[in-house]
């Protein structure tokens, strides 16, 4: 797995491919590669044509999956002499591309070259309704309850997998609350809808992010007169038209669109109200002097990256406040249209450094659906 964010993938993809698979398969036993060949090769590209190779002979198959391959089309990070040395590669490896936007989208010139346009294109869309009737029946095997209440499920997640497993999350909160084995449909129907709500704001989030900036070949107003439309009612396909053709496809392929025995629908009716609430004008809050919070006096900063220790500063200026990953992106990355792995990662890793602090500074903590909070150590 290569990820196209990563610092040292964007300054050189194909250094950074064939490093990646220097360092791992030299690792596996079970692929006693000769890399004497391997060395001889006269550039990267053939270097990582020879592994390949070689594992082919083995009876295996080598598979390369970039993820994050946005950054790569919309920043321009590969040149046509790289492609040109991967073109080659897809003979002898399997090689998956991992984008929010369809290649075409990013970067039709490059999408378009010999080595992109000869891909299989797939859409990781929502489930088909027997594979999430099967998901549901299966936390009915524990839950009995959800047995009587698989058909209204299927319509609140939408059948989109992220819910889907929600829901499990949310059955065992609730087998905290009460005793979930005597409990009727009606007594946890309500419970199940209000924390599913909750649980699926961040991908609301994402979603509705993605609605305010569709690809241009897609138009915007277009768009948004459709998704209000179909926040009041399920939209017969003799209704859309033909000039909202592109608009209603490109909606689909995002997984926030479904069809149904009614029309086209937005997938879930959590969405459409997660929809229409920020749709409401918000009252302005009421200005409120926050806790002072002493500063941080620790060298930690010295040992961290530059995005970590911007990263620690934000969050030692907004303590004991709950940040949502798509603030980190715009205040700490300047990007916005980032994806929220990236401040995963990071976390990931200043937790670990924070870990190792003595004596210790604070903690950040996660918010589950909403963000992080970072809390410092107090004395």
């Amino acid at each position: 797995k290569i990820d196209c964010d990563a610092q040292e993938a964007q300054e050189d993809l194909l250094s950074f491919l064939q490093q990646r698979l220097l360092h791992q398969l030299r690792q596996e036993e079970r692929l006693p590669l000769d890399w004497r060949a391997v060395e001889n090769q006269p550039s990267m590209g053939r270097q990582i044509w020879q592994i390949a190779r070689q594992i082919n002979d083995m009876n295996y198959r080598l598979v390369v999956l970039f993820d994050n391959f946005d950054s790569v089309f919309q920043r321009q990070l590969i040149s046509m002499d790289a492609v040109d040395e991967l073109r080659p590669l897809t003979l002898e490896l399997a090689m998956v591309v991992a984008t929010e936007q369809p290649l075409h989208d990013l970067d039709r010139d490059l999408a378009a070259s010999p080595l992109f346009n000869v891909m299989t294109q797939l859409f990781i869309n929502l489930l088909e309704p027997d594979a999430a009737r099967a998901w549901l029946e299966g936390y009915a095997e524990s839950y009995p309850v959800i047995g009587h209440m698989i058909d209204e499920l299927l319509v609140m997640t939408g059948q989109h997998p992220y819910l889907l497993h929600r829901i499990g999350d949310i059955l065992l909160e609730i087998g905290q609350m009460l005793p979930i084995a005597q409990a009727t449909a009606d007594e946890i129907r309500p419970l199940i809808r209000l924390r599913l709500a909750e649980h699926g704001r961040l991908l609301f989030v994402t979603l509705r992010r993605k609605l305010q900036q569709p690809p241009t070949r897609v138009s915007k107003e277009t768009v948004q007169r459709l998704v209000e439309q179909l926040q009041e009612k399920p939209l017969p396909m003799n209704q859309i038209g033909r000039d909202n053709f592109a608009a209603a496809n490109w909606l689909i392929n995002q997984a926030i669109v479904s069809y149904s025995p009614e029309g086209y629908r937005l997938f879930s009716p959590l969405f459409a109200d997660f929809l229409a609430a920020r749709a409401q004008p918000e009252e302005a809050p009421q200005p409120r002097s926050a806790p002072a919070v002493p500063p941080i006096e620790t060298d930690i900063y010295q040992q961290l990256t530059k995005i970590e220790a911007a990263l620690l500063r934000y969050f030692v200026e907004h303590s004991n406040t709950v940040i949502p990953p798509e603030e980190l992106l715009a205040k700490v990355w300047r990007r916005p249209n980032a994806t929220t792995r990236r401040v995963q990662e990071a976390i990931r890793r200043l937790r670990q450094q924070l870990e190792a602090v003595s004596p210790p500074i604070g903690a950040i903590e996660n918010d589950r659906g909403r963000g992080y909070r970072f809390v410092p150590t107090q004395g």
